[in-house]
């Protein structure tokens, strides 16, 4: 006999449910295109943005001397960031990812 749960009450042991897991990746697209996975992050959606923010905020693993960030948001989980230095400009579309339970 399988074992149900009601509304209110706690699931048993053997059906704890697992934290979704995320990925946050950085793309360029100067040449060669290149993608980097910058965060792995495992809890709630919140905790995961609040990461993605983090990130869009700091990432920088070229330019020295940052003299603007400009950030474009093209959803909750994708944005372009343009940073601008002394001598160059560079930009990464970064987005935050699910992962799938189910292969589609």
């Amino acid at each position: 006999m399988t074992e149900r749960n009601l509304p209110n009450q706690n699931p048993s042991s053997r059906e704890k449910a697992a934290m979704p897991k995320w990925i946050i990746t950085a793309h360029t697209f100067d040449p060669p295109p290149m993608m980097r996975t910058v965060s792995n992050i495992e809890g709630d959606e919140a905790e995961a943005l609040k990461e993605l923010h983090v990130i869009i905020n700091t990432y920088n693993p070229v330019i020295k001397k940052v003299t603007r960030r400009e950030m474009y948001r093209y959803s909750e989980r994708q944005y372009l960031v343009r940073i601008h230095g002394s001598w160059n400009i560079v930009e990464y579309f970064i987005q935050l990812g699910e992962l799938c339970d189910q292969p589609w």
